[in-house]
C-alpha cells in the first residue's frame, strides 16, 4: 500500500484479524480503520526505522502534556508510568505510532501483538493490536456502522 511501510501494513492487518479473538463482541474491525488512525497519529511511523518484529526506532514520543499548549494540549496530565514509556517522570506524553497515553496503554489496552512477551506501545504490532482492542471496547460494538465507529474513535 502506497505510503505505508510493509511492516506497518502487516501490523494493521494482523491486529484487525485478531480483534475478534480478543474482543468477541466486536464486529467490523478492518485494517483500513487502524491504518487511518496510524496515519493521523504518526504518518505510519514515517521517518522511523521499523524492524521486522515491529520495533520502531527512534521511539515516537509526543508533546509534554504539561498544560503549556504544546501540541495543542492545554490540559495537564501528570506522569502515570514513572517515565517508562515516555522518558518523562513529571508529565505524560503520548507514545508510539498510535500515540497512546501511558495510563491507557498500561490498562487493558496494552497488547503483545508480536508474541515476544512484552506489551510495548513503541512496537508496531503491539500498538496496532492495542488500538484494535481500544476501539472495540469492552461491550458489543459493530465498527462497520459509521455511528459506532465514530463513537469508538472519539472515546
Amino acid at each position: 500500500m502506497k505510503g505505508i511501510a510493509p511492516v506497518m501494513l502487516s501490523a494493521y492487518a494482523n491486529a484487525a484479524s485478531r480483534a475478534l479473538t480478543l474482543r468477541p463482541k466486536c464486529k467490523g474491525m478492518r485494517w483500513s480503520v487502524l491504518a487511518g488512525f496510524g496515519r493521523v497519529e504518526s504518518h505510519h511511523a514515517a521517518g522511523h526505522r521499523i524492524a521486522h518484529d515491529g520495533t520502531i526506532t527512534p521511539r515516537i514520543i509526543g508533546a509534554r502534556l504539561d498544560g503549556s499548549g504544546a501540541g495543542g494540549n492545554k490540559t495537564k496530565v501528570a506522569d502515570t508510568d514513572g517515565g517508562t514509556w515516555d522518558n518523562d517522570t513529571s508529565y505524560d506524553r503520548a507514545v508510539g505510532p498510535m500515540q497512546f497515553l501511558p495510563s491507557t496503554w498500561n490498562g487493558p489496552t496494552g497488547q503483545d501483538g508480536n508474541g515476544d512477551g512484552i506489551k510495548d506501545p513503541h512496537n508496531a504490532f503491539d500498538a496496532a493490536l492495542g488500538a484494535a482492542v481500544y476501539l472495540c471496547g469492552a461491550g458489543h460494538s459493530d465498527l462497520s456502522d459509521d455511528n459506532q465507529l465514530r463513537k469508538a474513535a472519539l472515546r
